[in-house]
C-alpha cells in the first residue's frame, strides 16, 4: 500500500534541518489560525515530540492541554484506545512471566550497536517474537530471517506462553497497542499531521501512519533513507524510498564542511537502493585526516565525539582518556559520578572556612572511613555547618587535602580526579568528550569526530552479506562531524573500507 496522495515527503540529508523544517511548517499552521487541537506531531522518540511541543508553547499563547496529539505513535495508540498503565505489560509482570516460564527476561531490548546479540538468550526470544509482529510477518518467517542460535521449538513455546500470559491478565505490550489501534482504534480528525524520523518506522508503524493519514487534510512526512540504520530492528526504509518519487529534498547542510561532505558522499554512493540526493556542505573546508591510533590525537581542548561500530572497541579509548585526565562520557555515564565531584568541591569549600549544608557534609563523610555520629544525623539537613562546628561532632575530622583523607574512594579514582583538576577540566559541567557506538550517536554532532573503522567478526560477516546496511551506518558516523574528522586506521583485516 502507498501513502496518501496528500502526503508531502521531505528528505533531509545530515545537518539540513529536517526537524527544523517540520517545526517551521508547524509554526506556519499556528500563525494561519489552525487550531492546536487539530494538529498531530508524531515521531519516533519522546525527545523529538518534546522539541515540537516546546517550540509551539514558547511561540504561541497556548497550553499543553491544547496539544493532545503531539506524541510518539505508541503514546497516541495508548490515548486513543483509552488504556491505563495497569493495562500495559510492566516490570512486575515480566518478573511473574519469568517465574511462570522459567525465563530470565529483562523486559526490554535496548542495544546500541545495531544487534540483538548483546542481550540474554531469553531477551532474544522476546525480540524475535516482537520483531515478527513489527514487520507483519509470521513468526517462522522471522525466525528463518534471523541469524541466531535460538531454536524454532523454543521460540514457538515462548511465543505461545507469552500470548497466554497476556491474555489471562488482559495485558498489552507496546506492539499490541499498535495492532489494537489498527483493529479498533479511532484516528483523530486532524487539519495537519507531521511525522518525523520516517526512515525508522516499521511496517506496522507505517500502517498506523496510513490510518492517521486517512483522517488528516495536510500531511508532512520527514526522514532520510540514507540514515536508516535500524533495519535490524524492523525499520522499513524501502517503503520510504518507494514513496519518495516526488519528495522535497533539503539541499543545504548547516553542519557538514566540504571535506567531510566529499568522503560521506563517496560512502553513501556505495548503497544500491536509495534516493539520489544533491546537497551542499558549508563553505568551510574542514579537515579529514587519517591517524594510526586515537592515542596520537590531542583531545585536551574543544568538544569530541569518539565513535566505534561496537562497544568493545571503545574500551581502549576509555582507558586512554582516564590516563590523560580527560573528563568524558561513555554510554551516557560520566567518567566520574557527580556525587563524587561535588564531595571534592564541598570539602574545599568547608576547608577554606566557608559553610556547607549538613547533607553535603554527610555526603563527604561517605568517602571517608568515618562513621556519621548520631548528633550530626539529628541536625536539620538544610542547615549550614562550618568546619569547626563539624569537628565538634566528629573530633577525628582532619583539616587535610581531600585526596589524603578520602580513603573510602579508590586510589585510582582519586588520582583520576586530581589529574582532571590539574588539566583544568570543568568536571561540574557536561563532559566535552563523548564515547559512543554509531547507533547510539544518531542525531548527535561534535566539532571533532574520531571514527574507528574496525569491525567485529559478526558485523564483518553481516557486511559481506549486506553491504548497504553497513554503508548507511558509517555514513551516519562520518556526518556527525561539524569541523574535523579523524579516521583511525584499522588494526585487523576486518574493517569498513572508507
Amino acid at each position: 500500500m502507498t501513502l496518501s496522495a496528500r502526503a508531502q515527503v521531505i528528505l533531509g540529508p545530515p545537518g539540513t534541518g529536517k526537524t527544523s523544517t517540520l517545526l517551521g511548517l508547524l509554526e506556519e499552521e499556528l500563525e494561519r489560525g489552525t487550531e492546536p487541537e487539530r494538529i498531530g506531531f508524531f515521531t519516533f522518540t519522546k525527545q523529538a515530540v518534546k522539541e515540537g511541543k516546546t517550540r509551539a508553547l514558547e511561540r504561541f499563547d497556548i497550553s499543553q492541554k491544547q496539544l493532545p496529539y503531539f506524541r510518539t505513535l505508541h503514546s497516541l495508540c495508548f490515548l486513543q484506545l483509552g488504556l491505563s498503565k495497569d493495562s500495559v505489560l510492566g516490570s512486575q509482570d515480566f518478573q511473574d512471566l519469568n517465574d511462570k516460564l522459567n525465563l530470565r527476561l529483562a523486559g526490554s531490548i535496548n542495544t546500541d550497536d545495531g544487534s540483538i546479540f548483546s542481550v540474554s538468550k531469553d531477551d532474544r526470544l522476546l525480540f524475535i517474537e516482537n520483531l515478527a509482529r513489527m514487520r507483519q510477518v509470521s513468526l517462522q518467517e522471522q525466525w528463518q530471517d534471523v541469524d541466531d542460535v535460538v531454536g524454532w521449538f523454543e521460540l514457538e513455546r515462548f511465543s505461545r506462553g507469552l500470548n497466554l500470559f497476556k491474555r489471562d491478565r488482559m495485558l498489552l505490550d507496546y506492539t499490541d497497542m499498535l495492532e489494537s489501534f489498527l483493529k479498533r482504534g479511532r484516528a483523530p480528525t486532524l487539519d495537519v499531521m507531521f511525522v518525523d524520523e520516517a526512515q525508522d518506522l516499521s511496517p506496522l508503524q507505517w500502517a498506523v501512519v496510513r490510518k492517521l493519514c486517512d483522517h488528516a487534510d495536510r500531511i508532512y512526512i520527514a526522514g532520510d533513507d540514507d540514515q536508516a540504520i535500524y533495519r535490524w530492528a524492523g525499520a522499513d526504509v524501502d517503503y520510504l524510498i518507494r514513496n519518495s518519487k516526488n519528495a522535497m529534498i533539503l539541499q543545504q547542510s548547516y553542519r557538514i564542511p566540504s571535506s567531510v561532505h566529499d568522503i560521506a558522499t563517496r560512502c553513501i554512493g556505495q548503497v544500491a537502493s536509495r534516493v539520489s540526493k544533491k546537497w551542499a556542505p558549508r563553505k568551510e573546508k574542514g579537515l579529514v585526516q587519517w591517524e594510526n591510533s586515537y592515542e596520537s590525537i590531542d583531545m585536551s581542548e574543544s568538544d569530541w565525539l569518539v565513535l566505534a561500530r561496537t562497544n568493545y572497541l571503545l574500551e581502549g579509548v576509555e582507558t586512554y582518556c582516564r590516563s590523560e585526565g580527560w573528563f568524558f562520557k561513555n554510554k551516557n555515564r560520566s567518567s566520574i559520578s557527580e556525587k563524587k565531584v561535588k564531595s571534592v568541591k564541598d570539602w574545599e569549600t568547608i576547608r577554606a572556612g566557608r559553610s556547607i549544608l549538613v547533607t553535603e557534609l554527610i555526603n563527604i563523610l561517605s568517602y571517608m572511613k568515618i562513621r556519621v555520629p548520631k548528633s550530626l544525623s539529628s541536625l536539620d539537613f538544610d542547615s549550614f555547618i562550618t568546619f569547626e562546628t563539624a569537628k565538634g561532632h566528629i573530633p577525628s575530622l582532619k583539616n587535610e587535602y581531600w585526596y589524603d583523607i578520602f580513603d573510602g574512594m579508590s586510589v585510582s579514582e582519586r588520582s583520576y580526579i586530581r589529574a582532571m583538576l590539574r588539566r583544568g577540566e570543568k568536571i561540574t559541567k557536561e563532559p566535552r568528550i563523548r564515547l559512543s557506538t554509531i547507533h547510539a550517536a544518531k542525531g548527535g554532532e561534535a566539532t571533532n569526530v574520531i571514527l574507528m573503522t574496525d569491525l567485529s567478526s559478526r558485523v564483518y560477516n553481516s557486511y559481506q552479506k549486506n553491504p548497504d546496511d553497513e554503508s548507511r551506518v558509517f555514513y551516519v558516523g562520518l556526518t556527525r562531524a561539524k569541523q574535523n574528522l579523524y579516521l583511525i586506521e584499522p588494526r585487523s583485516q576486518k574493517y569498513f573500507p572508507i
